[in-house]
């Protein structure tokens, strides 16, 4: 005579005020990178002070080596870039790129805190505590996100992700105008990245292995050779066991009107990338983005590989180791008011919203031209620490439910990685509880 109805209380534990680390893309090397403090959104009892530790706080009473009054918090969404540096990075647990996989990395499903700890307080009592993590093995934390589509899926991602700085580089277009990225393509997956940019350009380097003539490219200036970046895919995905989405989205630099040249780039990607890309069904016309986290790992399938196959020949445009692109949307031309309209319109789901059922992908950017029309002409860095942290604190409402892909610019000043898995989560346990009444239930606090 009775159903059984399932209650659901998405964040009636959550915190009042979160707070959380970043790291601030202004410093001129990653070693000298600032942390920041950032709360919110909407603190409505903000804490009367915060600690950044270099241990974490809750087991033992460790003095910090900053302390932020309430005074500094003045508005309930916000952030502040502390004097306190980064310092060499090394990952834990067999996570660094030269470590042997000898024993096997250690599995982190719910992350591994660097030594950069962040706690809020009233008084002497704690009220959160959070840190600067890596996410290697996020995708196994919870068996129901595995099931769900990837284009279901909020996949956190990098635009031109192979856009880094060389550490001996010395010059200041690249450094400022051309670098899109603190952190090598290594460095993003072992903080939780799952899907890269790549726009490869073609200079002939006259020698015998045609694959050295294959750059990574950004704002039509060649950066770093493209093969040693597949390897790091590579030795990723077999490292941690996850998936990791790789798109081909341009070819500015030497392609034009070539196709032995995108034929080259194919075969140089199968051989480094073969044995663990996705295999589609070509004879079906099989959207890549509807297959799930789970089917594709039970392939021991773990790269995703999107690539404009009319731009091949054939019979390499019908391989089925390509997957066509996914719609592309970005606000490269626009400010931020725009920006908010256009996210609107994407994220809204609306009936005349361009996103389809199917993989798309958010590019939060502002390009070099349109911060000239902004009668000013800002470096990278400078862009993105204006538009990073509003897409982000934008996404932490509803639309970060209707998100697929979203790609930034210096992704390390926001949550992003911790925000596509909590909403994953969310949508993951909606997903396997659709036959229960969904009751949610705001924290008003």
């Amino acid at each position: 005579k009775y159903k059984l109805y399932r209650i659901y209380f998405p964040y009636i534990i959550s915190a009042s005020c979160p707070v959380y680390l970043t790291i601030s893309p202004t410093g001129k090397a990653l070693y000298d990178s600032s942390l920041e403090v950032n709360w919110g959104p909407d603190c409505y009892g903000p804490p009367e002070w915060i600690g950044i530790y270099g241990q974490d706080p809750t087991i033992s009473n460790f003095q910090p080596e900053l302390l932020i009054s309430r005074l500094a918090i003045v508005n309930r969404t916000g952030k502040i870039i502390t004097p306190l540096k980064l310092g060499k990075l090394h990952f834990p647990g067999g996570w660094n790129r030269q470590d042997t996989g000898d024993p096997p990395a250690t599995r982190y499903p719910a992350g591994k805190c660097l030594p950069h700890y962040v706690a809020s307080y009233n008084g002497t009592e704690l009220l959160t505590v959070d840190c600067l993590k890596i996410q290697p093995n996020w995708m196994a934390q919870n068996k129901d996100v595995s099931r769900m589509p990837l284009k279901d899926m909020f996949l956190p991602g990098t635009h031109a992700s192979g856009a880094v700085a060389n550490r001996t580089s010395k010059s200041v277009l690249i450094k400022d105008y051309l670098q899109a990225q603190l952190f090598d393509v290594w460095s993003q997956l072992v903080f939780g990245i799952r899907y890269l940019d790549f726009s490869v350009g073609y200079k002939y380097m006259a020698t015998d292995d045609d694959s050295d003539n294959f750059w990574l490219v950004n704002e039509n200036m060649f950066l770093q050779p493209l093969i040693g970046v597949l390897r790091d895919v590579h030795r990723f995905v077999k490292r941690s066991g996850e998936l990791v989405v790789l798109d081909f989205s341009s070819f500015p630099i030497g392609f034009y009107k070539h196709p032995e040249i995108y034929r080259s780039l194919y075969y140089l990607i199968r051989r480094e990338l073969g044995d663990v890309a996705y295999q589609r069904n070509v004879s079906t016309n099989e959207h890549c983005a509807n297959r799930n986290l789970q089917d594709l790992l039970r392939q021991n399938r773990h790269v995703m590989i999107l690539f404009p196959t009319q731009e091949l020949p054939h019979p390499e445009n019908e391989s089925n180791l390509i997957c066509p692109p996914w719609l592309r949307f970005s606000t490269s031309f626009m400010n931020i008011s725009q920006t908010l309209d256009y996210m609107r319109l994407l994220f809204g789901r609306k009936t005349e919203s361009p996103v389809k059922d199917d993989g798309w992908i958010f590019s939060a950017v502002r390009s070099m031209e349109q911060s000239l029309n902004s009668h000013k002409l800002q470096t990278a860095k400078e862009r993105a620490a204006v538009l990073n942290p509003k897409v982000s604190q934008w996404l932490k409402g509803p639309w970060g439910n209707s998100a697929n892909v979203v790609a930034m610019d210096y992704f390390s000043n926001t949550n992003l990685v911790d925000l596509a898995i909590q909403i994953n989560a969310h949508k993951a346990f909606l997903m396997a509880n659709a036959d229960y009444v969904n009751l949610e239930i705001l924290n008003l606090c």
